[in-house]
């Protein structure tokens, strides 16, 4: 698995340090989520809120772990569509690079 970076900045100049999310604080992600994960968009939504739940800081300023699926959403807020764009950048690569290695061993 590649290794995420420990910052990234959008493209209006914020910066976000980030951070994988470790076991612990993902089996809280599923008890925040709630009644997001008996929906048929489960996967889709945990993996969402787990990209955006790596933020632990905005411009310097700390970011707690989300404890309930509003204060994910009001993180999502605070990230913005830029923010959005800029974890994607780092995570939807991440993951592609970890498929292709996948493939290419088999």
């Amino acid at each position: 698995m590649k290794t995420i970076p420990n910052e990234v900045v959008t493209t209006d100049g914020r910066r976000f340090s980030i951070q994988e999310i470790d076991p612990a604080d993902m089996l809280d992600l599923i008890e925040a989520a709630g009644s997001a994960l008996a929906s048929a968009s489960a996967e889709a939504w945990l993996g969402y809120a787990e990209m955006l739940c790596s933020v632990r800081a905005i411009d310097g300023i700390p970011v707690q772990m989300p404890a309930t699926k509003g204060e994910i959403q009001n993180l999502a807020r605070k990230i913005g569509k830029d923010g959005v764009k800029a974890l994607q950048g780092v995570f939807v690569n991440n993951d592609q690079e970890e498929d292709d290695q996948i493939i290419a061993k088999n």
